[in-house]
């Protein structure tokens, strides 16, 4: 900032001015942006000079000693909007970033950075919740990937500097997470890899050997920082294909080696790196359920294990407890991963409430709109359609899959999940059959969690663990649940039925994952190779449910107001192209 701004008599003339004479001085900027700096037809020198004035200005009217005057400046029609394009033009046009330093433009180099300036104000708007959506959307014509895309070019840019400018990367990222408030540019920034970019910020940063103490605290932040980002996201949508960009973005060997900078922010506070210790020992471990996530974790864990100069988390650090846990868990997992599956039995069960026929994983078909249920014949899924509900649920899952919001999880990794849910079983066997004969001969129930680390298991009866609230915007759940209890109360074969209920991890939109078997399966000494009773084929019963409404990030949560208003239009959009996409079953069968 100016020197002189730090003289109370300048600063009172300069509040004075803006007070008495902004108006005029808006015209002004307004003016320099539209006569100068966007026409071409002026020397570049000139319209380089108007951008820096611009930008100057505004940056001062951000100081602390002026803060009176932040709010009538950001009120002001057309200021938010002429920063941002300034912004956007950066990209465009690199002669205007304020990284090039250009020896044949006259006047003094550029005191304040844009990126600085739009971190601030969104800062502000975030104090309040009153972000201007309109202003700062309009150089983009309103289009979310627009702002996205010049967004994590700056980031890029930046990056790919020599010395790099931390402050400038801390701003970058701090601006990317500032924007996500809004789903409509959040979006377009997952489905533009942030996830990946941001995991290569921390890539270049552990990598970084500053010899100043004050540099190594902006490295530490901007590290800080993109966990932050990444925390914030990773489990935005469904989750389970960010968690694998980043993992795929090599992040967990960049992760390992963060403990060196943890001790260089101030007071070595835990909330800075709150987020790493998260990813590490909560959000990665439980995403280890799913086999492409695990494959992917296996390798990097193998490859640093089996490379001796890594250094490994000390004992007596920070980072050890929250290593060990992913590293522990992954470990277990991966022997599930490598064991044979030729005689696992996969069910899939007709979803028709006047069917719910169960046969062999392949047998049956699957609806081609929404990608998670199956039927036995055309007339069972017609059926489903007009009576059984499937047509407002099929309509959200198209709906949110056509804005990015939703992918569909792959055949191996729901077999996988079959042979950890089977696997989890068995290894509390003892458990299930004591709590199981208490109930006999009615259906005993299990409850997995696997959405934490521990996950919980819970074992009783139909009456001691009835299905929690997981999503108001429909009953499937609830429905299937009671189809679930009712087969197995009506069972004609001998032997204690069990109801499986697993909470799976999916992001902010919930998983249920719904199973019916005999309890033999779980038993020591089960042979499925001699279990031929056809009658076993209708005590079985196997279902996927997933919200199909609006989710949730933890970020939304921290502005509630904001997040309702946007999310309102939101699904009142997905509404409406949902009943446009699917008006009849046929087109989702």
């Amino acid at each position: 900032m100016p020197f002189w701004l730090g003289r109370s008599v300048y600063t009172a003339r300069m509040l004075n001015t803006l007070s008495t004479r902004w108006p005029i001085i808006r015209e002004w900027l307004l003016f320099l942006g539209t006569d100068y700096v966007y026409r071409e037809c002026v020397d570049r020198s000139m319209r380089i000079l108007a951008k820096r004035a611009i930008v100057d200005f505004l940056g001062i009217c951000r100081h602390d000693t002026l803060g009176d005057s932040l709010p009538m400046v950001l009120s002001s029609p057309g200021i938010i909007s002429l920063l941002f394009s300034l912004w956007d033009l950066e990209t465009k046009d690199r002669h205007f970033s304020s990284c090039v330093q250009d020896d044949d433009i006259p006047g003094p180099p550029p005191i304040i950075r844009t990126p600085a300036i739009l971190d601030s104000w969104m800062c502000t708007f975030s104090e309040t919740e009153t972000w201007n959506w309109h202003e700062i959307m309009r150089p983009f014509n309103n289009d979310g990937a627009r702002i996205a895309a010049t967004a994590l070019d700056h980031l890029e840019h930046d990056l790919a500097q020599h010395p790099i400018d931390y402050d400038l990367i801390i701003w970058d990222i701090h601006l990317l997470t500032s924007l996500s408030v809004n789903n409509t540019i959040r979006i377009p920034l997952l489905m533009q890899h942030s996830m990946q970019k941001t995991a290569g910020v921390i890539t270049t940063m552990v990598s970084q050997r500053p010899h100043c103490i004050k540099q190594r605290h902006l490295v530490a932040k901007a590290i800080s920082y993109a966990c932050w980002y990444i925390r914030a996201y990773v489990e935005d949508t469904d989750g389970l294909p960010w968690i694998s960009e980043v993992l795929e973005a090599s992040l967990l060997p960049s992760l390992l080696a963060v403990e060196p900078w943890v001790r260089y922010l101030k007071d070595n506070n835990d909330e800075d790196w709150e987020p790493l210790w998260l990813l590490l020992s909560g959000i990665f471990p439980k995403y280890a359920i799913f086999r492409s996530v695990l494959k992917v974790m296996g390798r990097s864990i193998k490859a640093l294990n089996a490379v001796k100069a890594v250094d490994r988390p000390k004992p007596d650090g920070p980072m050890h407890k929250h290593w060990s846990t992913l590293e522990a868990l992954v470990t277990t997992r991966l022997n599930l991963l490598e064991t044979d599956d030729v005689d696992e039995a996969h069910v899939d069960s007709c979803q028709s409430s006047k069917c719910n026929k169960s046969g062999a994983a392949g047998t049956f078909k699957r609806c081609a709109g929404c990608l998670h249920v199956h039927y036995c014949s055309r007339e069972c899924q017609i059926y489903d359609w007009k009576q059984g509900g499937h047509q407002t649920y099929c309509r959200g899952i198209q709906a949110r899959r056509a804005k990015g919001i939703m992918s569909r999880i792959s055949t191996r990794d729901l077999r996988f999940l079959d042979r950890v849910i089977a696997s989890d079983l068995s290894y509390h066997n003892e458990r299930i059959s004591r709590t199981a004969a208490i109930h006999a001969p009615g259906p005993a129930v299990v409850e997995i969690d696997y959405t934490c680390i521990p996950f919980r298991i819970g074992v009783g009866c139909t009456e001691s663990l009835p299905v929690p609230d997981t999503c108001k915007c429909d009953q499937l759940m609830q429905q299937k649940w009671d189809t679930m209890v009712e087969l197995a109360r009506n069972s004609k074969t001998p032997g204690q039925k069990l109801l499986i209920r697993a909470f799976i991890p999916c992001g902010s939109a919930p998983k249920v994952k719904l199973q019916l078997i005999p309890i033999k399966r779980i038993l020591p000494g089960y042979d499925p190779s001699q279990d031929h009773d056809p009658a076993e084929a209708s005590d079985t019963f196997d279902h996927l449910y997933s919200c199909a409404g609006i989710s949730f990030t933890i970020v939304d949560h921290s502005y509630p107001v904001e997040t309702l208003r946007l999310m309102s239009k939101e699904m009142e959009a997905l509404t409406i192209e949902g009943k446009e996409n699917t008006a009849n079953p046929d087109q989702s069968a």
